[in-house]
């Protein structure tokens, strides 16, 4: 396929995707991560410099949930205040809110108690038991505690439902899977109940769905998933809805065999497996499971090539090396230059690298695979490794098989205090609240967020993508340059001072406005700087 062919194909992604005014769930309008608008996109901010910020909120305490968007109405929860005096920094309780759009003022707020056994970090680089995203349809709003709770409500407030279940115990609180809404049906990532006869003592979890006016189950997925992925619902070509979802992780997941499912999400179909994919015995699926009705993309850490599945049957349609025969453009910070190669093998150079597909930095929109790159330099488990390209983003054309990696101008201003460690720089103010209180109980929570982390999910609006890092940055870049080089920089923002914010959250885009959040706030950014209203 030619280049213009493929621009061609790539502008009508962006410019025929459903466009639409509101953010109701994660993935966005689109289920995708992607939407389009002929409004004003916010492309450039900064918090610390007050540029084009239109206000901010300040949180009580830290959180993690996205951001659900419907008219002048933000939803969002967030961890119960922990006191000044708390020896221990888990929880299992969250605050839900309603915000206003316009002016960032909290219009109710409920507490959303979790179960207890189900402890999770405060300020943890992964997830906690705010982590789920509300959905909203404009009339209710649906809010989760991972540790447990969900429940329905009017915008208003009013509680129309709640339900309770167990969560998965006994592992690290990485659950990093959200919620989705498909017409009546509202889907979870939960183990089987007690009274199923197909539970295991070490409980797997499923997909399962239940009726978003009753909160009464539905049906239960044939096949397990792990909840340190994010599934991804799509349309296949016939209209009806599926969600991918992938097994395998770190810690010694109990979902088996390594791999991906894709399930009908609708119809009279709904919750029987379509296909199966096995992968190798230690894979990991702890990325966010993205496909098109062509592709289905696996991206495996373990691996050094990304599999590309027929959407059809869940057949291998190509693997494409991303360490062979690709191309790297470079950022030296002392001469401020950009430097290009091509052709090169990432493992026969003077320093070999490993590539590591950053955990849920990924999107997928067709014919381009994108996806951050850990970057780490020193011990891992007693051996010396070199993992990057540094500070970088890959493209993956996978028609073409071209793969582009790009650095980042990734500034660190010096911080006092700041820590070198074997798993990387730690900055002592980085997870301090509002309230002066540091609720981190995991040094590595106070990073870059260029390893060892689960930075937000990455989104699309128009043409441009955003990555933000757990430190508080946000790499604006053109999903159109031609050329996957320093022209697709389109900017490098600030959500705070750099060692003092702490984000591992995904923006939320409506209506001309892009929402974001911090440990400390709730930022409402927009694209000029007329009409500002600082709160």
């Amino acid at each position: 396929m030619n280049k213009s062919r493929m621009l061609t194909l790539l502008l009508l992604h962006f410019c025929c995707s459903t466009s639409a005014d509101e953010w109701p769930q994660a993935a966005g309008p689109n289920h995708d991560w992607t939407v389009t608008t002929d409004q004003h996109v916010p492309v450039s901010w900064s918090v610390e410099r007050d540029e084009n910020i239109r206000w901010r909120m300040r949180l009580s305490e830290t959180g993690q949930s996205g951001i659900a968007v419907w008219g002048n109405r933000l939803f969002l929860s967030g961890m119960k205040p922990l006191s000044a005096d708390a020896t221990q920094k888990k929880g299992s309780d969250i605050v839900i809110y309603c915000v206003d759009a316009c002016h960032g003022k909290v219009l109710w707020h409920h507490n959303l108690p979790g179960d207890a056994k189900a402890l999770s970090s405060y300020a943890y680089g992964f997830s906690n038991s705010s982590s789920p995203t509300p959905i909203t349809d404009g009339r209710h709003v649906w809010f989760w505690n991972a540790s447990g709770r969900m429940g329905c409500w009017t915008v208003d407030g009013d509680e129309v439902w709640l339900r309770e279940w167990t969560p998965t115990l006994g592992r690290p609180f990485n659950k990093q899977y959200e919620p989705i809404k498909i017409g009546d049906t509202i889907l979870n990532v939960e183990p089987l109940g007690s009274d199923d006869p197909r539970r295991r003592e070490d409980a797997w979890n499923y997909l399962r769905a239940f009726d978003a006016k009753t909160g009464s189950p539905k049906w239960t997925a044939s096949e397990g998933l792990t909840h340190y992925n994010t599934p991804v619902v799509g349309k296949f070509a016939d209209g009806g809805f599926g969600v991918l979802a992938g097994r395998g992780a770190h810690h010694g997941t109990p979902e088996s065999p390594a791999g991906l499912t894709l399930t009908r999400a609708d119809g009279p179909q709904a919750g029987r497996t379509v296909w199966n994919w096995k992968s190798a015995p230690d894979g990991k699926a702890q990325v966010t499971q993205c496909w098109d009705q062509k592709y289905s993309y696996w991206l495996d850490e373990t691996r050094t090539d990304l599999v590309v599945l027929k959407t059809k049957d869940g057949s291998v349609a190509k693997r494409i090396s991303w360490v062979e025969n690709v191309s790297v453009t470079s950022f030296d910070s002392k001469t401020e230059k950009f430097t290009h190669r091509s052709g090169i093998n990432l493992n026969q150079q003077h320093s070999p690298l490993t590539v590591f597909p950053a955990w849920h930095a990924n999107l997928s929109i067709y014919p381009y695979v994108y996806f951050q790159c850990f970057s780490f330099q020193g011990m891992r488990r007693g051996k010396a490794v070199n993992i990057g390209p540094r500070n970088s983003i890959a493209r993956i054309n996978v028609e073409t098989a071209a793969v582009e990696y790009l650095e980042l101008q990734f500034s660190v201003t010096p911080v006092e205090g700041a820590t070198p460690s074997n798993h990387g720089t730690l900055y002592p103010n980085m997870t301090i609240n509002s309230r002066g209180i540091d609720v981190a109980d995991d040094k590595r929570s106070g990073r870059d967020g260029w390893w060892w982390c689960f930075n937000g999910n990455t989104i699309a609006v128009n043409q441009y993508l955003y990555f933000t890092f757990m430190c508080g940055r946000v790499q604006v870049i053109d999903g159109r340059a031609e050329r996957f080089d320093e022209r697709a920089l389109v900017s490098f923002n600030d959500l705070g001072k750099f060692g003092e914010t702490w984000s591992v959250n995904t923006p939320s885009y409506s209506n001309g406005h892009l929402y974001h959040r911090t440990m400390r706030e709730l930022i409402c950014i927009e694209a000029s700087d007329s009409n500002r209203v600082v709160e």
